[in-house]
């Protein structure tokens, strides 16, 4: 016959009159156990869901609904705020409403989001951990105080440093486009400054933003070849100088230096207009031959005012070279201080030689074209035949098409300076680093598994003392009844 086993634990506690045995048995505490294990597991679920939830609402947050990029300046003067003009910069332009306009303007959306994407865009400067390391140390010297703390105050001034690289947020939150839309737009955005900035800063300042467009047909036969003239020269000075500075830049769009360009302008100057102009001159073809020796006569009274203003600068631009040339001889030394002097005396001279070289040019012209003048105006003094219809038809017909000439040379100096701005002297002066980027928005809660944690063992801790407890109330009660009933027998 099987004999159950019981194990138990007895409790004993000491008395003067007897002693109370109470006695645990593991059966008990199992069958216990096991009768609240339900119950327990349903606690713990509704604790660790009522935590989490506590926890979520007071330790939880939204990641920012933003777009951000990275852009950067790269010109001489940008470490001091300057914009390439010597003017404060001002970054804030990035998100000026003619700018965002532009943007919304490509990406088809309506302008009346205009206000309200400019109100959610930031521009933050970034600078270096270098930087702020050196204004943290004149800082701490100067707050200990002493007699370095006025170095370190005029230190800290020193430095004065202006960041060249700016962080450009775009918080979408509530502006109601998504985080694509808003990738799309702050990247039109960022590309509209960039023209922006090429213009404002004469990045793109071609000859077709100086010329002004005139109709050469209101004018008389001669009076429409010195429109012709003026146009050219302009654009010989503007070609020269981009000549002088870039011996080595061919254009890829278009195939030319500005050394073929400049060629080209002097070969239509002489082949073309000047034919043109003794064809004119040499068959008396006018409208008006006394207005037009009234003319003539002005010109050459402007010219000579102008050859003499431009002779006196060049004589006073001349003699600052020379004195510069002495000075530079008696600077130059092995001190750090006056090898600075000497570059900057080197900056001015080259300076000061480019305006020489400018001067003696519009003083060359000048000369020229008085001469020039006092031809024509000779020459129509001695001719008394009057042009007939056939002569004029011609001229009509090759007027045109040197204004035909003259303006796709205009397009193709614009268009090969343009590359030269854009792609060489300036190809680094504003950078799109980084496009705009950004992660969809979550929520993020802190610290959620240590209360969960606290709750679980709570509810386990108060699980294991109930069944400790009901299994001794159950095991004392029979432990009496057995005792009750060994009495009465």
């Amino acid at each position: 016959m099987d004999t159950e086993k019981n194990i138990s634990v007895t409790l004993k506690q000491p008395d003067e009159d007897n002693d109370r045995k109470i006695i645990i048995s593991f059966s008990t505490l199992f069958s216990t156990a096991k009768r609240f294990f339900l119950i327990w597991v349903i606690a713990a679920a509704v604790v660790a869901m009522f935590v989490t939830g506590i926890v979520t609402m007071l330790k939880s947050y939204i990641t920012d609904e933003e777009v951000t990029a990275l852009v950067s300046f790269n010109y001489s003067g940008v470490e001091s705020g300057l914009d390439p003009n010597g003017n404060k910069l001002d970054v804030n332009k990035i998100k000026a409403p003619n700018i965002i306009e532009s943007a919304l303007t490509e990406l088809n959306i309506p302008l009346n989001h205009v206000e309200k994407i400019r109100r959610n865009i930031s521009v933050e400067g970034v600078v270096p951990d270098k930087v702020i390391d050196e204004i943290s140390m004149y800082s701490s010297v100067y707050t200990n105080g002493g007699s370095s703390a006025i170095s370190a105050v005029e230190s800290m001034l020193d430095i004065g440093y202006s960041s060249t690289y700016y962080v450009i947020k775009f918080d979408y939150f509530n502006t109601e486009f998504s985080l694509l839309e808003s990738k799309q737009i702050l990247d039109a955005i960022l590309k509209n400054y960039q023209d922006y900035f090429f213009v404002t800063y004469g990045y793109n300042k071609t000859l077709g933003n100086s010329v002004v467009t005139v109709d050469y047909t209101e004018y008389d036969y001669p009076s429409a070849i010195d429109v012709f003239n003026d146009t050219l020269s302009t654009l010989d000075d503007y070609v020269s100088s981009l000549a002088d500075v870039s011996p080595g830049f061919r254009s890829g769009k278009t195939g030319y230096s500005f050394e073929d360009l400049k060629i080209t302008i002097e070969t239509l100057k002489d082949v073309d207009l000047y034919s043109l102009s003794s064809y004119i001159t040499l068959n008396n073809i006018t409208n008006n031959k006394e207005y037009l020796v009234t003319y003539y006569e002005y010109k050459i009274e402007q010219l000579e005012r102008e050859k003499n203003v431009y002779k006196s600068e060049l004589d006073s631009i001349i003699s600052s070279i020379e004195n510069y040339e002495k000075d530079n001889m008696v600077i130059f030394g092995n001190g750090t201080d006056e090898e600075q002097s000497y570059s900057r005396m080197s900056e001015k001279y080259d300076d000061l030689f480019g305006q020489k070289t400018s001067k003696q040019r519009e003083y060359s012209r000048c000369k020229q074209q008085i001469e020039y003048y006092k031809d024509r105006k000779e020459a129509l003094n001695k001719n008394n035949s009057q042009a007939n219809d056939a002569a004029k038809e011609e001229t009509e017909t090759r007027l045109a098409n040197i204004n035909e000439k003259i303006n796709g040379l205009i397009d193709v100096v614009n268009e090969t300076s343009d590359e030269y701005y854009e792609n060489v002297t300036f190809a680094r002066a504003y950078n799109i680093l980084v496009p705009a980027t950004g992660a969809e928005p979550k929520i993020v809660t802190k610290d959620i598994l240590i209360p969960v944690l606290l709750g679980e063992v709570l509810i386990f801790m108060i699980y294991i003392g109930t069944v400790f407890v009901l299994a001794i109330m159950k095991d004392y009660k029979a432990s009496k009844e057995t005792e009750t009933e060994t009495a009465e027998k």
